[in-house]
């Protein structure tokens, strides 16, 4: 698709030069981290808000989210946005979610700006057409298939036989937990709920099965700068979950080490294909022994993370900010040599609650640097199921060896009785 010329009002701020204004579409769930990290480079913010009966159901309470100040707008049309934006003098237009990729694009093209195609935003959406087109293009990827009923997803499943397979929204930007399924019978369960989900979180009933790739998981963000096609691979977390895909810790790779470099070439060549040739990406790998590296989903936005609060040198929003305005390429990439890990807490059962003791324990431990959040000590708690019914997460840092002991530690005090009244 060709690009619209510039608008009168647009400009191009390069590196290095004086900051302009950045509109932010529907910056939801993002605790205020696009406005905030583009407002300390001393950009202009436009928060653009989606119309009440456009997003899903599950994002219509998040309007708290948009920053209250005057330069917030509706988007009503887009012939009303694109003029009241021009008139901003508008130089930037980035997603602040999911659901803001889409107009966020097509914005951009009307305003004359950087950004990605609106005719391929489906690629960079959709977790079975990421699939497809990396397959196309010589990649390796996983076997998947969209459906929108769940008789089409059993009839592949049954042709395919693999020995499991994950269950989720085809929506990339969904946040709903991917179910992992062996049987017809798990599979029609998983689609159901997947589907249901969908629904709400996205607005669109699309489910996409998967083959199950075993093994860790790793999420790449990479970052774009001012010029087409040039990015960044800013930090590569190593994810790792339980059985039953309740997240377990996370860990910054060393971007000096062979594992950070070899998932960030792969990362680099997968970013043309889904047609992201500006801004930020989020990209969730596994690694399979036999083929290497292989893209599970991808996200055409910069996310925030529980870890931001702690060090903003790994957050994504922030490396995706400096990036794209005045900073270019070059600070963009998480720096430091010390160990981050990023610990989840898991409550075995309903109605346990945690040992006021214990918990102080853990918060007197050496590497012990940030807490996102701990459950209130002696308040009832639910069996953890997802990273939000999560009792408490913790951020450790310092020494690799020192960093994994405390972790060991945090485990071996959950199980000997950080939850009282827990029942098996």
């Amino acid at each position: 698709m060709s690009r619209a010329p510039d608008a009168p009002s647009a400009r191009r701020p390069v590196p290095g030069t004086a900051p302009g204004t950045v509109a932010v579409v529907a910056p939801y769930g993002d605790d205020d981290g696009h406005v905030r990290e583009y407002t300390r480079l001393g950009w202009e913010c436009v928060a653009v808000a989606l119309p009440d009966h456009e997003p899903p159901a599950a994002r219509r309470d998040r309007a708290a989210d948009l920053p209250g100040r005057p330069l917030t707008l509706v988007h009503t049309g887009m012939r009303h946005t694109v003029k009241r934006l021009a008139g901003r003098g508008v130089d930037r237009v980035v997603a602040g979610s999911g659901p803001g990729v889409a107009l966020a694009e097509r914005l951009s093209l009307l305003l004359g700006l950087p950004g990605n195609d609106p005719g391929t935003t489906f690629v960079r959406t959709n977790r079975a057409i990421q699939a497809a087109a990396l397959a196309d293009a010589g990649i390796a990827s996983v076997p998947s298939v969209h459906s929108t009923d769940v008789a089409d997803a059993l009839r592949w499943a049954d042709m395919v036989r693999f020995p499991s397979y994950v269950v989720a929204a085809a929506d990339s930007s969904a946040t709903a937990r991917p179910a992992v399924c062996s049987t017809p019978d798990e599979i029609a369960a998983a689609w159901r709920r997947a589907h249901r989900a969908a629904r709400d979180r996205t607005g669109s009933g699309g489910v996409v099965v998967q083959q199950r790739v075993p093994g860790p998981q790793y999420l790449v963000q990479t970052v774009g700068g001012p010029a087409p096609g040039a990015h960044l691979v800013s930090a590569i977390w190593s994810e790792s979950r339980t059985g039953t895909q309740v997240h377990d810790r996370s860990e910054l790779l060393d971007h000096r080490g062979p594992l950070f470099r070899a998932l960030s070439r792969y990362a680099l060549r997968v970013l043309p294909v889904l047609g992201i040739a500006h801004g930020a990406a989020r990209l969730r790998v596994a690694w399979c022994d036999r083929r290497g590296p292989v893209l599970l989903s991808a996200r055409a936005f910069a996310q925030p993370s529980p870890a931001d609060d702690y060090s903003p040198s790994v957050s994504h929003i922030a490396a995706a900010a400096r990036a794209a305005t005045t900073d270019g390429l070059g600070r963009a990439s998480a720096s430091g040599r010390r160990a981050v890990m990023r610990v989840s807490l898991a409550a075995p059962a309903d109605g346990c609650v945690l040992d006021a003791a214990l918990l102080r324990t853990i918060s007197a431990l050496p590497t012990l640097a940030h807490v996102i959040r701990f459950a209130h000590p002696g308040r009832p708690l639910r069996k953890t199921l997802d990273r939000a019914s999560s009792p408490g997460e913790l951020v450790l840092t310092g020494a690799a060896r020192a960093v994994e002991e405390d972790y060991r530690l945090i485990r071996s005090i959950e199980r000997v009785g950080l939850y009282e009244g827990r029942r098996p």
